[in-house]
């Protein structure tokens, strides 16, 4: 790292000027061999748009280029928009900290090398200065997390990196001003590289205030110029922090938090001015996992946390909320912790996913979901019997149909002979319908019996095992479709899910907007009156005093006689008597001069009645005369006139104002509770809906994962498919026993008629 000295810039050293605009560079830049005077710029090439020419990043303070030197070295080079006197005092050090750095004792290689040329560029004659940094291959933060949305554990590491990356900072007294993802790129080996150093503080700029508060969805609401020092990232790193952890933990937070049209991960600038209408804050608070929640909790603590006394983030604070929540210091789940190793919740497409290649445990169940779900031993070292109950218990409505029907069935063939209804001889082929009749309704009152049912699932589920194990691979891939086909349900729900909660949060957000956009309009014309008021007591006052002037006024015209006038030029005593003539004998007997253009045009004096008269000698000049000489009188006149109303009038005025600024208070405030009323509505709906999504999603997600443990168990047993077999044979065998002694057809009867 380096600052150029190569010479005085064109506008004298520290003068702040007009910087060129990213076009005007680019036009520039379309001739490197003349803009630049660094020998690896000027005989670069320059990155190219299809159209355009040069291709700029362009950003708030500056544009970016690509270039590529002779040798194959690519640079970044930052051509500033915007002019700092400070400028190259900073980047210079800025160079020296950075450079001081020793990169054995980092944990990653973050800093990148830059050059600051205060000679950088020649645009229309001027040169301008320019930051040379070395071109960074790596993926954007947003972008990354995108692609390996799914792997948790690299989420997981991407935290601890970034954490360990920002304990390098403060352990150095270095702050970088604005942590975001647009300045963290992952390269190849997952490592984090740091850009855009306009805004880095270092101990040398003690003192020194800050050129910009950094991106707006991920800085406190109360960060200032005056937060320029080693503290002012903690609040952005504390978020970065949260939003990896929570990712890590919970892939679909990132569908339903993160918006792909906005520049944030999972939080962003209305979370923290308005917390309360904020639809990440509850999901975050609520969430499953412990971990998220304490961090959340922390975090959202700090939005009302001046900079300077927020904590910083370092891996020891890091593990310290891991801890005090239950959770592992590398996110694992243990008591008190709902995740699954790698920070995986139970309900996550990631724990479905990764539970083949987890492995099991001895118990036959999946690592991930031990101690969550009840489990069969894989193998058992003799048969096992397993009956399925002692007897019928608690006759029912339908046993007692069942047994009265089987007796009145029994009882018709002879009840039928001895009223001589059927013949004798009817009678045994009657009596064995009948007995056939009745053993068809115990049947059916056995079959009826919840005990009798579970049993018969018993032996079905025993005999479907039992034709498994005969034939082990087969059984194994039918497994195997199984437990796919159930991860696919779980990521279609999840999907599904996902889209419904992003409808929500469009819902939220054109909602608000709407309220904010029917509000304004209602209060519009009464915020702008209220703007007015000082203006409009001002007029009235004025408009109050206006009889008073104008009664003093006249007094003092009336008062003046029209002889007066025989001190001025061309006015003697001959058109004094004419003036008085045409009855103007004070300066309040006219009020103006009047023209008549055209042929025979003529200049009138226009009296206080309004009439005009034609004052012989009296021509355009002496009409100009005598009108400057009457409006002089009336503005000495209006100089001496009351100034201010009576003290009555003027209350009655400031009353009336007062009384019109509470009524349009009243209406502007009416408005906004009625407005705070529809946002809380909006958001209790949402919530409510969103709960019931998330709800249903983490039940049905449960259930899958306890089938699917079940078949990995199935799975496992598999391994020793004879033993298994023969087992289950053996079990087979001893349910049909008790099943036939405890649930038969003799051993019904007997519960029919005696409820034993």
């Amino acid at each position: 790292m380096a600052v150029s000295r190569g010479g005085p810039t064109a506008a004298g050293p520290g003068a702040v000027r007009k910087f060129p605009t990213g076009a005007l560079y680019a036009e520039a830049l379309q001739h490197p061999e003349l803009c630049f005077s660094d020998p690896d710029l000027k005989h670069g090439t320059v990155e190219q748009s299809a159209v355009l020419g040069p291709k700029a990043i362009s950003g708030n303070f500056a544009s970016v280029f690509s270039i590529t030197a002779p040798g194959g070295q690519r640079y970044a080079l930052k051509c500033f928009t915007r002019d700092s006197a400070t400028l190259g005092k900073r980047y210079a050090a800025i160079s020296s900290a950075l450079g001081a750095l020793d990169s054995g004792a980092l944990s990653q290689p973050w800093s990148v090398g830059f050059d600051f040329l205060e000679q950088g560029v020649l645009v229309q004659g001027d040169w301008f200065p320019a930051v040379r940094m070395t071109w960074v291959q790596g993926t954007g933060l947003i972008s990354w997390i995108e692609r390996n949305l799914q792997d948790s554990a690299a989420v997981r590491a991407l935290a601890d990196r970034f954490v360990a990356m920002v304990a390098d900072l403060e352990a150095n007294g270095i702050s970088h001003g604005d942590l975001q993802h647009g300045n963290l790129l992952v390269a190849a080996d997952d490592t984090i590289r740091l850009v855009d150093y306009d805004g880095m503080y270092v101990p040398a700029l003690r003192g020194e205030q800050a050129t910009e508060n950094g991106h707006r969805n991920y800085q406190s609401p109360s960060r200032k110029a005056a937060d320029f020092g080693p503290h002012m990232d903690r609040f952005s790193a504390w978020v970065i922090a949260l939003s990896l952890v929570a990712v890590a933990t919970d892939p679909g937070l990132w569908h339903q938090l993160h918006d792909p049209q906005g520049e944030s991960l999972i939080l962003s600038e209305p979370d923290f001015k308005e917390p309360a209408t904020s639809l990440a804050w509850p999901v975050l608070l609520h969430h499953p996992d412990a971990w998220v929640r304490d961090l959340a909790d922390l975090v959202k603590g700090f939005v009302a946390t001046p900079c300077s006394a927020l904590p910083a983030l370092t891996a020891d604070a890091f593990k310290a909320a891991a801890r005090r929540s239950g959770g592992g210091a590398s996110g694992g789940g243990s008591t008190g912790t709902t995740t699954a190793p790698g920070g995986t919740l139970p309900w996550s497409t990631a724990a479905v996913s990764g539970a083949i290649s987890a492995g099991t445990s001895a118990t036959g169940v999946p690592a991930w979901m031990a101690g969550r779900v009840a489990a069969t031993p894989a193998t058992s070292a003799a048969p096992t019997t397993a009956p399925v109950a002692t007897g019928f218990v608690r006759r029912r409505a339908g046993d007692l149909i069942a047994g009265a029907g089987a007796l009145l069935t029994t009882s018709a063939p002879g009840a039928l002979v001895l009223t001589a209804v059927e013949p004798a001889s009817a009678l045994p082929g009657s009596q064995a319908a009948a007995l056939v009749l009745a053993v068809a309704a115990l049947a059916s009152g056995r079959r009826r019996r919840p005990e009798y049912r579970a049993a018969r699932a018993q032996i079905a589920g025993l005999k479907a095992r039992a034709r498994e194990l005969a034939d082990p691979a087969r059984a194994h891939q039918r497994i195997r479709q199984e437990i796919h086909s159930l991860d696919a349900a779980l990521a279609k729900d999840n999907a599904a899910s996902d889209k419904k909660v992003q409808a929500l949060q469009s819902e939220l957000k054109d909602g608000l907007a709407r309220i904010t956009v029917n509000v304004n309009r209602r209060t519009g014309q009464a915020q702008r009156e209220l703007t007015e008021l000082p203006a409009r007591e001002k007029a009235q006052l004025a408009a109050a005093l206006e009889p008073a002037i104008r009664v003093h006024v006249q007094d003092r015209l009336r008062r003046t006689p029209i002889r007066e006038v025989q001190a001025l030029t061309n006015l003697g005593p001959k058109m004094v008597n004419a003036l008085e003539a045409a009855g103007i004998r004070t300066a309040a007997d006219f009020i103006g001069v009047a023209h008549s253009m055209g042929q025979g045009s003529a200049t009138y004096l226009v009296l206080a009645g309004g009439q005009r008269v034609k004052v012989p000698g009296i021509g355009e000049a002496r009409a100009a005369t005598l009108e400057g000489w009457r409006h002089n009188l009336e503005q000495r006149a209006r100089q001496s006139a009351p100034a201010t109303l009576p003290a009555q009038d003027k209350a009655r005025i400031k009353a009336d104002i007062a009384a019109l600024r509470r009524r349009l208070k009243a209406e502007v405030k009416q408005a906004e509770t009625e407005a705070q009323r529809e946002r809380d509505a909006l958001q209790q709906r949402i919530s409510g809906e969103r709960t019931r999504i998330t709800t249903q999603r983490r039940q049905h997600a449960t259930d899958i994962q306890r089938k699917r443990a079940d078949l990995i168990r199935r799975q496992n047993q598999l391994a020793g498919s004879d033993q298994e077999r023969a087992r289950v044979l053996a079990q087979l065998t001893d349910v049909r026993k008790e099943a036939k002694r405890t649930l038969g057809r003799v051993r019904y009867a007997r519960f029919v008629l005696t409820g034993r």
